[in-house]
């Protein structure tokens, strides 16, 4: 994830504790990242921001591969309508 990323959508878990997004890259490809939430954690460079990255998929040509796939991988998500 860069800061040129653009979030599309954000999927929160039923308890909010975990989460991915569906972010669009600046050449156009989509991909969307696991996060969950990481009160203790400090990284090695930089302030605590209490959230933990986590698995990232590989690229999809459209959003919507991405999400399909998103869906298909994450069992708490088949509840959630698109």
């Amino acid at each position: 994830m860069t800061a040129d990323d653009k979030l599309l959508q954000r999927f929160p878990s039923p308890d909010g504790k975990r989460w991915f997004e569906l972010r669009e890259q600046p050449d156009g490809m989509f991909y969307f990242q696991e996060f969950s939430e990481a009160p203790g954690s400090v990284p090695a460079y930089g302030s605590p921001s209490g959230v933990s990255a986590g698995f990232r998929s590989g690229p999809y040509a459209s959003a919507k591969a991405a999400e399909d796939d998103l869906r298909n991988m994450v069992p708490w998500l088949g509840g959630i309508s698109k």
